[in-house]
């Protein structure tokens, strides 16, 4: 048994841990792998944060803490392992914190990034802290800016007058991402929409390859693309499936067709976008966007018509498309007098004009089947138009007693001519066939998926580097034909240094802030007629700034000049090995990062197209049943929760809450129960550090040390991190049992058992509990610095057969017992039987009745059959 007598060790303190390996780490720089001659690089990154000078709240610690477990787990394996770390401090989110407490946006930026670094510091995270950066570091966006200008020339950036989003909180204007429910996703306002003019990215143009990524890559030649590093050929993107779902829906591609029906006694013709064809035969009207409508039919339709319909679009035109779309609301519409004529059949479909069309959804015209689509029979229904029904469940007309309902699942087509009998797929085809053969319609595909709005009428952010020159216009010559006046800042001249000004409060009016910079900023000579021109005043969208960011890490350090990356680092250490991040992220900034390394790929800067072959998308931690936030008052500063139980019990407890993928609850007995682990921990080395085991301990240390390094290793590899932990757990409860029951010597040598799974035990749980692990190792067990780059611990395949088999004992085929036995018996049919015939849980089962069969399955099952 233990020695009562010794004395005991002092017990851990944390703060001075946690201090002096801090500073240790630094000093020795063990965290930054040699970017040029790594062996086994492995580019492990989180995803790029944007914290305000609030702080970091737990939640926040969850994410970075779980990648830092994954990092230092990797590093452990034998990898040099890169784990940057920097601050997304341009755009609204910082703008409008700054603007809340009163402070410059450049004054709060400098606090927020000493507290950022300050409190991700304490938490003991892996981050190799010589290589960071920051968005609003103008030697960073002086290459946000040449991005913006190697799309420009490529043709993927442009300048529209068009509809958009209008946030009147945040006073600027948002892209459809940015749109979650009518309302602004920073500050929850409802949108307004605008007729403003705004830089765009082409992203359109990469439609198809953002969708067909997601499943197949593949390259241009039709073969798979090569996701990663090592080379191997992938089938999509190692992604959680709910994220690949969210990009197939935004992207939103749509087979379809665009048919053109005439309009009666005009010469115009309305061409309208289905993907449903088959149920053509059904069509009787035809309702077109308020945008269409002014276009392409006011001239067309009656004086009276006009003021009806002018009356209408006005008031379509001030609403937000998401108010258009809003469902459950109530219909409304404008007849135009003009009549469509349906090719099929010579029906004459009245034309109606209606706010929930969208005009940059097809063709912003679309076919009415009130039978077969729930808005056409809304709309229907509201203004007295027939419903005819085409598809039936049954193939013929005995489900249709009354039109009362919409019928949208699958069927056979009825009350169609040709098509009568056909399943509706089949119909599809066959009738997109027709239409084209007769020059009635076209196939086309349709996407959800929109241009990507850059333009900020904000202060702070990188100034888009263009200029206008109003005489080179007004002679329509310009660096593009199709943007006369418009010409790119020259490269040697970046970065477009953004200026400092008083006054940098965003207007309202749609105007920039940077009115208010002084004219030497504003006004510069024409690249071409050397006349006065003025610089563009918008600033890009933040997410500009973080579509990119992972590409300059690893050259942070390079001497190269002529890039924002050196290409022999880039193409060493990208694309990432691992991406984890929140799913809030799906649409926003993985798509955008994406677009812009498939436009680097085909400009040649890049060999890559998809920066993130893998990501883990972690959970929410939530307080009192809620996600943290300040309106709710559930926040949580993990600054007082690391002062009191130490940097590694709260690292220990996040991972411990429940699956990383899932989350949990926050609690703060959970904490002390978690401390309490912890100390257990350390007296184990503390107070039995010297046991020495006898032959059978000695048996049973080695295989639960084995089969506890299998378990963990599995874990980490799939980031179950909260079941690594409870096996870790197990370990250390049989291992302080053992020392209970051990005779303890005062020698300083201990058992070779003993010894090798003290140092198994440090090794696992380092990567959760850095500081106390690097305590443990060194000063505890005198091995040499550092444990987090020593080698994880394998485990041996002899210790983790089993002696003993578990029998699954069943009667009638129901499960009544498990038995447990040696795995000599669990061979052998009669002893087994006699044991389970003996179990105290089948015998009464087997009392007073016959038996009518024994089922015996080797190694397995036994079932009496009674």
């Amino acid at each position: 048994m233990s020695s009562n007598k010794r004395s005991t060790r002092n017990s851990f303190d944390h703060i001075a841990c946690e201090s002096k390996w801090w500073k240790t780490w630094l000093e020795k720089n063990i965290y930054t792998p040699d970017i040029l001659n790594a062996k086994k690089p492995f580019y492990n990154l989180m995803m790029f944060p944007y914290p305000s000078a609030e702080g970091l709240h737990v939640g926040n610690m969850y994410a970075f803490t779980g990648a830092d477990i994954y990092g230092r787990y990797k590093r452990m394996s034998g990898f040099d392992v890169f784990e940057p770390i920097g601050l997304d401090g341009f755009g609204i989110h910082s703008e409008n914190y700054a603007i809340k407490v009163g402070r410059h946006p450049k004054e709060n930026a400098q606090i927020t990034e000493d507290k950022f670094y300050g409190q991700l510091s304490k938490v003991g995270n892996s981050y190799a802290w010589d290589m960071r950066l920051e968005t609003y570091d103008k030697e960073y966006y002086k290459w946000t800016q040449w991005l913006f200008i190697k799309l420009f020339k490529k043709g993927l950036a442009y300048k529209g007058n068009a509809k958009v989003n209008w946030c009147p909180n945040c006073k600027t204007v948002l892209a459809d991402e940015q749109v979650e429910d009518e309302a602004c996703e920073r500050c929850k306002s409802i949108v307004e929409r605008r007729e403003m003019s705004s830089w765009y990215f082409r992203i359109t143009e990469y439609a198809d390859r953002l969708l067909a990524n997601i499943d197949t890559p593949l390259k241009d030649n039709g073969e798979k693309v090569s996701l990663s590093k090592e080379g191997k050929s992938g089938n999509g993107l190692n992604w959680p499936e709910k994220i690949k779902i969210a990009q197939r829906k935004w992207i939103g591609k749509k087979e379809g067709i665009n048919i053109n029906y005439p309009i009666e006694n005009t010469d115009k013709t309305v061409v309208c976008w289905t993907s449903r064809p088959d149920t053509n035969f059904g069509a009787t009207f035809i309702v077109v966007s308020p945008e269409y409508a002014q276009k392409n039919l006011l001239s067309a339709v009656s004086a009276e018509n006009q003021i009806k319909l002018s009356e209408y679009i006005n008031t379509s035109l001030n609403k937000s498309e998401q108010q258009r779309l809003l469902d459950g609301r109530e219909k409304t519409g404008v007849f135009t007098g003009l009549y469509a004529i349906n090719g099929l059949n010579g029906y004459k479909m009245p034309i109606w004009v209606a706010d929930f069309v969208l005009s940059g959804v097809g063709t912003g015209a679309v076919v009415g089947v009130p039978g077969h689509d729930k808005r056409d029979f809304e709309f229907a229904q509201a203004f007295q138009i027939p419903i005819i029904r085409v598809v039936s469940n049954s193939g013929d007309n005995s489900d249709i007693r009354k039109i009362d309902q919409v019928q949208e699942n699958e069927g056979v087509m009825i009350n169609s001519d040709f098509l009568n009998g056909l399943e509706i797929h089949e119909a599809k085809e066959k009738m997109m066939d027709y239409l084209e053969k007769n020059k009635m319609g076209e196939r086309e595909y349709n996407y959800h998926l929109r241009d990507w709005l850059i333009s900020r009428q904000r202060y702070w952010g990188p100034p888009i580097p263009m200029i206008y020159c109003a005489k080179c216009a007004a002679k329509g010559v310009g660096e593009r034909q199709d943007l006369p006046g418009w010409y790119c800042v020259n490269e040697t001249d970046l970065p477009v240094v953004l200026p400092d000004i008083k006054d940098f409060k965003p207007k309202g009016d749609g105007t920039s802030p940077l009115f208010n910079a002084p004219k030497s900023w504003k006004e510069v000579r024409c690249p071409k007629c050397n006349n006065i021109a003025v610089r563009e005043l918008d600033v890009s969208d933040t997410f500009l700034d973080s579509s990119w960011y992972f590409l300059r890490y690893p050259s942070l350090k390079s001497e190269a000049n002529d890039l924002p990356w050196d290409n022999k680092i880039t193409e060493k250490w990208l694309p990432v090995d691992a991406y984890i991040g929140g799913a809030e992220h799906a649409v926003l900034h993985l798509l955008y990062s994406r677009f812009i390394a498939m436009a680097l790929k085909d400009m040649k800067y890049l060999n890559f197209e998809e920066p993130f072959p893998f990501l883990f998308g972690h959970g929410l931690i939530i307080k009192d049943g809620a996600k943290m936030s300040k309106s709710k008052g559930n926040v949580i500063n993990p600054d007082d929760y690391i002062a009191k139980f130490g940097a590694d019990t709260l690292r220990c407890y996040l991972m411990f809450l429940g699956p990383f993928d899932s989350g949990g609850d926050f609690r703060d007995t959970g904490m002390e129960g978690m401390q309490r682990f912890l100390m257990r921990v350390w007296d184990l080395f503390s107070n039995h550090r010297d046991v020495i085991l006898n032959t059978s301990d000695g048996e049973k240390v080695l295989v639960m040390m084995n089969k506890t390094i299998k378990r963990v290793t599995g874990d980490m590899d799939s980031f179950k991190f909260n079941t690594a932990l409870s096996a870790i757990m197990e370990f250390v409860n049989l291992l302080r049992d053992t020392a209970d029951n051990a005779n303890e010597t005062k020698a300083s040598l201990s058992t070779n058992e003993w010894n090798s799974a003290l140092c198994v035990l440090t090794k696992l749980i380092a990567p959760y509990a850095p500081y106390m692990s690097e305590e443990l190792w060194v000063n505890v067990l005198g091995q040499d610095f550092s444990i987090h780059t020593s080698k994880w611990p394998m485990f041996d395949e002899k210790y983790l057969v089993e002696d003993t088999l578990d029998i699954v004992l069943q009667v009638n085929g129901k499960l009544r017992a498990m038995m447990t036995v040696d795995k000599n018996v669990a061979n052998d049919k009669e002893k087994l039987i006699k044991l389970a015939q003996a179990n105290d849980k089948i015998s009464p089962y087997l009392t007073g009745v016959s038996c009518k069969k024994i089922i015996y399955v080797p190694n397995k099952l036994v079932n009496f059959v009674v």
